[in-house]
């Protein structure tokens, strides 16, 4: 399984200019990819299997880490045990708000959802890897660990 982190275009998306001005990357989503049939286990709204080419090639802003040992097996047990996890807009305010919690030096909070890189992080310690914890971890966090721990592939 590949671990894909989807960055934005920051020369034509404000979205992209935003998460990068907030967590220092365009990094704004992540998931699993199982290449091998093109299965992009997507961490959007609710955990779900997508097909892949939805943010594969010729997307050039998504860059892939090896996750040895995660497996389909572990995906599909993992989807079905997370299928009523979900976020939304609240979610997602919380998260913007994530920089003035730290300076008030709190935790960031969710509205009772999980996001995308809280959610690839749970499957990664799963299988063992130290995975980011606290706070909660955005995808440009999950990008950041990855380069520790996995290794990229061209």
């Amino acid at each position: 399984m590949k671990l894909a982190i989807v960055h934005g275009d920051p020369r034509r998306k404000l979205s992209a200019r935003l998460t990068l001005w907030f967590t220092g990357s365009t990094a704004h989503h992540c998931g699993f990819v199982d290449e091998s049939d093109g299965t992009f286990f997507d961490m959007n709204l609710l955990p779900r299997k997508v097909s892949w080419p939805r943010y594969g090639p010729p997307v050039k802003w998504v860059v892939l880490y090896d996750v040895p040992a995660l497996t389909r097996e572990h995906c599909e047990a993992f989807l079905k045990a997370d299928s009523t996890q979900v976020y939304g807009v609240w979610d997602y305010l919380l998260f913007g708000l994530r920089p003035i919690y730290h300076l008030l030096g709190r935790s960031t909070r969710n509205a009772g959802g999980v996001i995308c890189s809280e959610l690839c992080a749970m499957w990664l310690r799963r299988v063992g890897y130290p995975a980011p914890t606290h706070p909660v971890p955005s995808p440009a966090d999950i990008e950041r660990w990855a380069r520790m721990h996995l290794i990229p592939l061209p």
